[in-house]
Formats: C-alpha cells, sequence, structure tokens
C-alpha cells in the first residue's frame, strides 16, 4: 500500500502555493529513497496532467528550485507530478526500470488525479527531459494502448543520441582540462559500458536503439515516432560559456542533438516541432551562470503554449 505523506506548500518549499495542494507519495513499501512523486495538485478541477522528470540524481526538490514550472502550471489549474522512480546517485538502471514505472505510474495518476482525456504532458531537463522522449517514442510506437500517449512533450537541453553523448565525455575526459568534465565523463563512461555492454563501436545496434534522437538511422531513429506530436526542445546554446569552461565545441554540446532532432521532426512534417533557443537564460539556483540548467525555460510563456495546443480556441 502506498504511504502518503501530505505537506503544507508553505512547510515544504519556499514557495506560496495559493489554492493547491503538495503532496509526496512513496510506491515503494519501506524506502523513501527512490520510486516516490512528489504532485502539485490544483483545488479545482484539473486542466491536464503535467509530468515532469529532473536530470540525473535531481529529486523533486531540487527541480522546483531549479524552475518555476510546476508552481506556475499548478497555479493555471494542471496536476503537476515529478517522479523520482530510480536513484541514480546510487543505482546504474541496467533494465530500464525507470521506463517500467512510467509506463505504471501514468494511468495511476489519470485516474488518481481525475485528469481528462487527452491532456497528458510530459518532459524535464537534461536526462529526464531525454527520458520524457523516450517514453513517448516507446508509446507512440506500440500504439496499442498499453503505454498512455502524452499529448505534448518537452525536453531542456536533454541528451538524445546516445553515440554522441559518448564521444562528448570520451573527449572531456582526454583533454584534462575541467575537473567537472573528467569527473562526470569517467563516472559516465562506466555506466554507459555497463548498461549499454560498452563503447558505440563495440555495440553500436544499442546505442541506437537507447537514442531518443539517433542521426544515423533512417529517420532520426526512436524520434521518427513523434512526427505528429507537438515537441519542445529548449536550449542555451552558449558555445563561447563551453569554450571557456569546458574547451568543448558545438559537437561536445546537446545543442547538436536538439537541433537536429527537430529539423528531421520537421522533414517528417510535424509543424509542431520546435527549438527553443534560450540563448544566456540558463542559471544555477544560486544565481551563476550555466547553460544546463532548468531556468532557461519561461514557466508563463510554457503555459500559454500548452493552453493554446490542449485548449485551442
Amino acid at each position: 500500500m502506498e504511504k502518503v505523506l501530505f505537506i503544507l506548500s508553505c512547510l515544504f518549499l519556499p514557495f506560496n502555493l495559493p489554492a493547491q495542494r503538495t503532496e509526496t507519495i512513496y510506491l515503494a513499501k519501506g524506502d523513501s529513497t527512490y520510486n516516490y512523486y512528489t504532485a502539485l495538485v490544483p483545488d479545482s478541477a484539473s486542466k491536464g496532467l503535467i509530468v515532469v522528470m529532473g536530470g540525473f540524481c535531481t529529486d523533486p526538490q531540487e527541480v522546483m528550485m531549479e524552475t518555476k514550472l510546476p508552481v506556475t502550471a499548478c497555479k493555471t489549474g494542471y496536476t503537476v507530478v515529478i517522479p523520482f522512480m530510480v536513484n541514480d546517485c546510487e543505482t546504474i538502471d541496467v533494465d530500464n526500470d525507470y521506463q517500467k514505472r512510467l509506463e505504471t505510474l501514468i494511468p495511476e495518476l489519470i485516474r488518481k488525479y481525475k485528469i481528462p482525456d487527452n491532456k497528458f504532458i510530459i518532459g524535464g531537463q537534461s536526462l529526464g527531459g531525454h527520458r520524457a522522449l523516450f517514453y513517448a517514442e516507446q508509446a507512440y510506437k506500440i500504439n496499442n494502448g498499453t503505454i498512455i500517449k502524452p499529448n505534448l512533450v518537452f525536453g531542456v537541453d536533454p541528451p538524445l543520441n546516445m553515440k554522441r553523448l559518448w564521444n562528448s565525455f570520451t573527449y572531456g575526459v582526454s583533454i584534462k582540462f575541467s575537473e567537472a568534465s573528467i569527473a562526470e565523463g569517467t563516472e559516465m563512461l562506466r555506466r554507459f559500458t555497463i548498461m549499454y555492454g560498452g563503447s558505440p563501436a563495440q555495440n553500436p545496434k544499442k546505442y541506437e536503439e537507447v537514442s531518443s534522437f539517433y542521426p544515423e538511422a533512417k529517420d532520426g531513429g526512436n524520434a521518427k515516432y513523434l512526427k505528429t506530436v507537438p515537441v519542445r526542445l529548449y536550449c542555451d546554446p552558449d558555445i563561447n560559456w563551453i569554450i571557456e569552461n569546458r574547451r568543448g565545441s558545438f559537437e561536445t554540446m546537446n545543442a547538436t542533438d536538439l537541433a537536429g532532432c527537430i529539423s528531421r521532426l520537421r522533414l517528417l512534417g510535424n509543424k509542431n516541432a520546435e527549438f527553443i533557443n534560450c540563448l544566456g537564460k540558463g542559471f544555477k539556483p544560486d544565481g551563476s551562470r550555466h547553460p544546463h540548467y532548468f531556468s532557461m525555460l519561461d514557466a508563463n510563456e510554457f503555459v500559454s503554449w500548452a493552453n493554446k495546443i490542449l485548449y485551442p480556441k
């Protein structure tokens, strides 16, 4: 039985959340470190469900420190759920348990929060954005109702092509310029080797299979399943920051994946596929500049976009 912890918003978050409640639901019996979600629920009937996933090791509280989207969307009537299905810091998701748990969770959320039909949005930042696109792609690929199809999908600077990401990590480690790149790259290369059975050269089919966009595959690989779905990919493509702080190039940036994915979707006829250029808008919660943070997304504008698509006049 799920353990429910109701928390007054003024105690749980540094935000004032009028006309809504916040609750955290634990799904793993006896364990509060993973497989749970935080929900922001409007007092009125819900306009729709927005599932927002954080980046690597980012829990719901941290997501709400990085972006105003959950609070803003809930104020306008959306139910917002921030899942933490797998604790990436303590485990390697070899069996893609995150995807499996999402597939089970989404219909439960729709029933519990009385979400109207065809009003489901999924997205996230970094790894969370990749997971959102991959979930949507699988739903439209299978196309038999076993995975609930989202009506809108978004990602905030997510890596989509795991082969390019492997090469980016390899470069960051090899040049020995940034301590952050060396530490991240070393750990992620170790994880990729375990998860995907080696490098892209050793197991190319696996890297195509797990990528939400794969430019070497026909029609972009898994991305082709989003050809009828409104998609937004947000990016702060600050190449000067990358050069100064990482000695990187466009090829090492997620912007390469995002621009390529949107172009491919446009070629496939998706007029609602958008690359949102957020140059200069990425900042950490402490105010320091970083082009890989959720803050680049304009929450008010996002809600306007969602309303326009889900509730056309």
